[in-house]
């Protein structure tokens, strides 16, 4: 059991033997995996609420984690009732800019009255009318259209402060509005359904190294758990910096599935990756992330997480 645990948290060792050759170890996973990290929240850190059993077998569609949203629950509350608090407002603000943009109209029609009155009294020849009263139809005439030109920019005014407060009130409720879309899709990753049916893996803590578990605090993208299928079954391995010297995709191994001792496969790597990587947990050393296929499928019931053993020649490996 501890070294079926060991294998589980991905506990990869090598050394050459005496028989001069490489032993790795590394475990069963599926090419088809579904891996849930921790989303992005509003907050530097997420917690998670809950998570389905290890090694149950979920099918497509089933709830597998559940992240804390209230944070975000609370905010997307708060702004719904900002919007229709907003949403009101304009209306109002509509109804008040249409009573001033009316005053402003109803006042140049008077205005254009006014001038018409004053046009017409001051076209009365000065032969009719005494020399003072000529005067003043001609000074009603000049207020009147002194008037007009004030009506007019008393419009335009009016006009533009409608469209302008109206545009800035509409800009306040598109920005609640964004940022309504953007917690509701927050708080639609906070709800983990499986993409595929297969068993429930749980991740390792990078900082304790322990596995994850309901009510840890977590950091955006930082692995939870997978979801990997029972079918596509490939190894993966990580390979020491020193070991990984001279292998590359095509070598030939031999593989020895714990869970069936007796029994031997032949596997070839696939892939080894170029990038190496930190394993605090292991060593001070940097590792290969590699991934070796099965030349033919096993006859053995497998599953994701079998640990196993991968007998590289050395002999192999030079030629390589």
């Amino acid at each position: 059991m501890g070294r079926a645990f060991a294998f589980v948290i991905l506990f990869i060792c090598s050394f050459k033997a005496l028989t001069n050759e490489l032993l790795l170890t590394g475990q069963i996973s599926s090419s088809a995996k579904q891996v849930v990290n921790a989303p992005q929240s509003s907050r530097w850190q997420i917690q998670i609420q809950w998570m389905e059993e290890e090694g149950k077998i979920v099918s497509e569609g089933d709830v597998i984690a559940v992240f804390d949203g209230s944070n975000e629950q609370s905010r997307l509350d708060q702004n719904q009732e900002s919007l229709e608090r907003q949403v009101l407002e304009l209306e109002q603000l509509k109804m008040e800019q249409e009573r001033k943009l009316s005053e402003a109209q109803g006042s140049l029609k008077l205005a254009l009255m006014r001038v018409k009155k004053a046009q017409i009294e001051a076209s009365v020849p000065a032969t009719e009318v005494s020399r003072y009263d000529k005067g003043q139809y001609d000074l009603a005439l000049q207020r009147a259209l002194l008037e007009q030109v004030k009506a007019e920019e008393a419009l335009r005014r009016a006009e533009k402060e409608r469209s302008t407060e109206l545009e800035k009130k509409r800009i306040d409720i598109q920005k609640v509005e964004e940022e309504i879309n953007y917690l509701n899709s927050l708080l639609n990753r906070m709800n983990v359904t499986a993409t595929l049916s297969g068993p429930i893996t749980y991740g390792i803590h990078p900082w304790t190294q322990k596995k994850i578990a309901a009510g840890t605090n977590l950091q955006p993208s930082w692995k939870v758990l997978d979801v990997q299928a029972s079918s596509n079954f490939q190894i993966e391995t990580w390979i020491h910096e020193i070991d990984a010297v001279g292998l590359e995709a095509g070598v030939e191994v031999e593989l020895v599935i714990d869970a069936f001792p007796d029994k031997r496969f032949i596997g070839l790597f696939d892939s080894i990756s170029s990038q190496s990587e930190k394993r605090s947990q292991w060593s001070d050393s940097a590792y290969f992330p590699s991934i070796i296929q099965f030349k033919d499928a096993p006859d053995v019931n497998l599953a994701p997480g079998m640990s196993v053993r991968i007998h590289v020649n050395a002999g192999d490996k030079n030629d390589a």
